[in-house]
């Protein structure tokens, strides 16, 4: 019981207190006490004449300092101004190593550079943007090239397949032929005689003449039966015979 007394004296000693250093503290400030929220009401207010005095004596006394306050920042620079409106703690700051217009230079140029900086950015930009459509087009002109190639490489191949079947066709036509032509040059080379056999070998053009006589293998029989035939086809068959053994796989010309 007794504790609960004394916390209660306690309270009500330090709201007291309070309220005495609150009082004197709004008295000392120059205020109308009666205008102070909470208390105001515990005061009485002023007369009217005395509140109206008061109230210009006020207005007429900030509105004093505050053309002091224009004038005196007048006549200083911004560093002056900004300590002298820290009062006590200007103390605390440290000077700027710039003025207000290096400042302002500072920051013109910043902005300056920075709209270069964008600029530089958007043209790099434009510029990388342009080599990737280069890069995709280079890519799809060597996809082509490859395609180009493949097609021409198996149009080769075929090529060279139908090249090696002509050949072996023409081979195999050639050698049916010179077959035909040594059966022929058999039958002709059977005939002792020099005159009949030339008389055979007319029945052919010069040209299968001279691939029969070249059948024969044997130059000297060739050229008894060539000196047989008659007339001016003579010269006909001895230049198809010597162009016939200078084509390649044919021996030595030799004349009769």
């Amino acid at each position: 019981m007794n504790r609960i007394i004394e916390i209660v004296a306690m309270s009500v000693g330090g709201l007291s207190l309070f309220l005495v250093c609150f009082v004197g503290f709004a008295s000392l400030s120059g205020r109308d006490v009666s205008k102070v929220a909470v208390i105001g009401k515990l005061f009485p207010a002023p007369p009217a004449e005395e509140g109206a005095e008061h109230g210009a004596a006020e207005a007429g006394a900030e509105h004093a300092d505050a053309k002091a306050g224009e004038k005196h920042s007048q006549g200083l620079s911004d560093a002056a101004v900004i300590e002298a409106s820290l009062g006590v703690l200007s103390a605390w700051t440290l000077p700027s190593p710039y003025s207000s217009s290096e400042l302002r230079v500072l920051s013109e140029e910043i902005k300056h550079k920075h709209a270069e900086l964008e600029e530089r950015e958007l043209g790099l930009a434009r510029r990388e943007r342009a080599v990737v459509e280069d890069e995709g087009e280079l890519e799809e002109r060597l996809r082509t090239l490859e395609e180009l190639r493949t097609h021409l490489e198996t149009l080769q191949a075929e090529l060279a397949q139908r090249e090696t079947e002509l050949t072996r066709m023409e081979d195999s036509a050639q050698a049916s032929k010179d077959s035909r032509w040594a059966e022929v040059a058999g039958v002709i080379g059977a005939i002792e005689e020099p005159a009949a056999a030339a008389k055979r070998l007319q029945e052919f053009a010069p040209e299968e003449a001279a691939k029969v006589l070249r059948a024969l293998g044997d130059d000297v029989r060739a050229g008894e039966i060539l000196n047989e035939v008659q007339g001016a086809k003579w010269k006909d068959y001895v230049e198809a015979y010597t162009l016939e053994k200078a084509r390649p796989g044919g021996k030595s010309a030799r004349k009769p």
